[in-house]
Parts: C-alpha cells; structure tokens; sequence
C-alpha cells in the first residue's frame, strides 16, 4: 500500500467516525465513547498531528475548552464526595479529548468531511423522529389522545432532541444562503424540505426554549432574504408569510400551547405568590427555584466553589429549603455558569466566558454564520442546562465546538 492510500483510508476512518458520533447523538449516545477512543488513538499515533498540535496550543480556541477540564481535574482535590467527583470529571472528559479530535480533523484531507459530519446528524435525527412517529402512532392506536405525538414519547430527553434539531436547522438554511447560486435546484429543493421537517419535528418535541430560538431565529431570515439581492423579493414575501403564518400554527398544537400557557401561569402564580400543584411542578418553575438555589451555594462559595463531587449535594439542600424536606425532584442547577461557579468558585465562570468570548471572536472574525448562531444557541442553552454534566450535552457541545475552533484555519491568540 502507498503512503498516499494509507493517509487516505486513515483520514476516511477518522471521518467516519465523526459521522458516528454525529449519528449516534440522537439515537443512542452511550455508544459514542467507543468512536471518540478510537479517534484519540489514531491521533497519537498518525506523527504529522504532532506538528498541527503545537500550532493548536498557541491558539486561544484550544485553551479555552482544556481549561474547563484542567478544573474538575483540580476540583478532585477538595470535594468530600470522590465518587461524584470522578463521575462528573469522566462526564467532562470530551472538553480534553475534541480540542485533539478536531486539530486531527484541520489537517484531514477528505473533501467533504464537513458535509458528511453535517449530514450524519440530520440522519439520525430523521431515524429518531420516525422511530418517535412510529411510537407515537401505536400509543395512538390505543388511546386516541394525539398528545402522544407531542413531547415525544419514545425519548427520554426530547428537550436535548430538539437542540440538535435546532442546529440541523441553522446548518441546512445557512448552506442555503451561503451556497445557493452554487447548488442546482433540486439539490435546494430538498435541503428546503428537509429544513421544514427538521421544524416539525421541533413541533413535536416541544421544547419551549428552542420553539423561541426558533421563532428569533425565523425573524433573522426573513430580514435576511428580504435585503438581500440575490433572492427574488416575492419570494422574500412568499417566506414572510409563511414565516408568520407558522406562529399561530405553532401555538395551535396541543402540547405547545399546554406547556407555554403553564409556563405562563406558573409564573404568575410565583409573581402572585400563590402556588398550587399545577404550577409548583411546572418545569420554568422548578428551573427557577433550581437556579435561586444554585445563586445561593455560589454566594456561600464564591472563592474557589465547593468542588465538582459536592455541588449537588449543596443544591439538594438549598431546594429542600424552598420545596420541602420530602422533595425529592431535580436539583440541577439547570444553568451551566452557575454550575460551574458554585463548583470551581471565580475561575469557573472565568472559565466559560473565556470559552465562549474564543467562539464568538472566530464566528465573527471569519463571518461565519453557522459558527455565530451556534455561539447564540448553545449560549442559551447553557442558561438553562447543566451542559457540561450530562453527556448528550457536553458530547454535543465539544464536537462541534471543537470542530468550528480548531478544525478549520486557526485564529492566534496573536492576532
């Protein structure tokens, strides 16, 4: 075999397995670390990634996503509960294994390895929706109710679905808008297609945070096409419409309109002071008391934070103060900046900010719209999520954080 075969069939195997792992996101996500092993071996082992990594440790992007992790490691030394600690910091691991992941990707040398890792996780969102509709239909079959269309019933956590649903989304209309006059008709046709399924099955999922991203996000493309030259303004006009049009279809459906009016009424029941069942158990609601417990274990441990192995511990106490001694729901923080400031103290949102101000300053240094939209979504998604604590989130997240900051041409902390 020649050296040029060899460096081929090893760049399509790390491609390969990036598209796995894409894949596999929504459907099974405890299948991934085999995939993601595998790509940390044929890093160490392929010599010309060496060179690239010194080139990736001058950059802000690689620091910024190893710092994170260098604090759970430091986070072992003084958290009390060890096992918890070690669980969280095997959790976290992905913040050390993509920054070396992707510098692999930047120097490989397979043409569409973009697209292939793009459509790799559009494809198991469709494989995943109809395994959902197909379940759905047969809970369907014997009641009769057509909630069980809504909020997925196969998946246990439709909300991180339509997270990946979302992006799918940003990254078929901004191929779309950026590659356009590029593509043949047929080829946007389909990409149009698939965009409005990929937007009917947010519908399905439900989820109130990504339903509003979705909704700004509709409103970015519509002044987007409507100043723009290269599109035909009744066509411009045509989208508007629709664009409209879908707010009241949206807010028709069952599920959507049941969680937002709850969500309304919840929160005005905590404004009102007067709760009941209906609105204690809302989720908004015990997100909200979930974060005021957070704020108050960050306010008592601002410094250095309590450790990665104790915070929860921490929260389960300071929610059982506000929801009873016999509670025994969430005590996630429910937002990433608090997590990691009551765990690590001042340098965990240091942290972060860092992260994020490296993936804002590519996105639009390189007017990258993928990239500054991802920036928005996952930014949100922080505020309400413990990201980093769950693995669908942090596997997600470090993948095509990772890809975007140190896959492609860096941006020197130099520059």
């Amino acid at each position: 075999m020649t050296t040029g075969k060899y460096v081929y069939y090893l760049d399509m195997l790390e491609v390969v397995l990036l598209g796995i792992i894409a894949f596999l996101l929504p459907i099974n996500i405890f299948l991934t670390p085999i995939p993601i092993a595998t790509l940390c071996f044929l890093f160490f082992v392929r010599p010309r990634n060496y060179k690239a990594l010194r080139e990736s440790a001058h950059t802000l992007g690689f620091w910024a996503m190893i710092i994170p992790f260098l604090l759970y490691i430091i986070g072992l030394t003084y958290s009390d509960d060890l096992k918890s600690a070690l669980h969280n910091t095997e959790t976290a691991l992905s913040l050390l294994a993509f920054p070396f992941i992707a510098t692999a990707f930047r120097l490989n040398g397979i043409e569409k390895k973009h697209s292939i890792l793009n459509v790799s996780l559009i494809a198991g969102i469709f494989v995943i929706m109809i395994f959902s509709i197909i379940n759905a239909y047969g809970n369907y079959t014997e009641t009769h109710n057509p909630d069980v269309f809504f909020y997925t019933q196969l998946l246990s956590s439709p909300h991180h679905h339509s997270y990946y649903t979302m992006f799918a989304v940003i990254i078929l209309t901004q191929d779309i808008l950026r590659n356009r006059s590029l593509h043949s008709k047929a080829f946007v046709a389909l990409e149009i297609v698939t965009t409005l399924v990929m937007i009917v099955f947010i519908g399905m999922l439900s989820s109130k945070i990504t339903i509003l991203l979705l909704a700004i996000y509709t409103i970015y493309l519509i002044v987007r096409l409507v100043i723009s030259k290269r599109v035909p303004k009744w066509l411009s006009i045509l989208v508007a419409i629709l664009a409209i049009a879908s707010v009241p279809a949206f807010y028709s459906l069952p599920m959507v309109k049941y969680r937002i009016n709850r969500m309304v009424d919840s929160i005005k029941a905590q404004h009102d002071g007067v709760e009941t069942i209906y609105t204690r158990n809302e989720s908004t609601t015990i997100r909200i008391k979930c974060m005021e417990s957070a704020a108050e274990v960050v306010s008592e441990n601002w410094l250095v934070g309590t450790g990665q192995g104790d915070v929860y511990a921490e929260f389960q106490k300071k929610m059982r103060q506000r929801m009873g001694d016999d509670y025994e729901g969430t005590c996630a923080s429910h937002n990433q900046f608090l997590r990691s400031f009551a765990s690590f103290g001042i340098l965990g949102i240091a942290s972060l900010l860092l992260l994020f101000f490296a993936m804002f300053r590519k996105a639009i240094k390189q007017r990258n719209g993928t990239m500054v939209w991802w920036c928005i979504i996952t930014f949100c998604f922080f505020c309400i999520e413990d990201m980093f604590c769950i693995i669908n989130g942090i596997i997600f997240f470090c993948l095509f954080t990772g890809i975007m900051l140190l896959g492609e041409k860096q941006v020197t902390m130099d520059n």
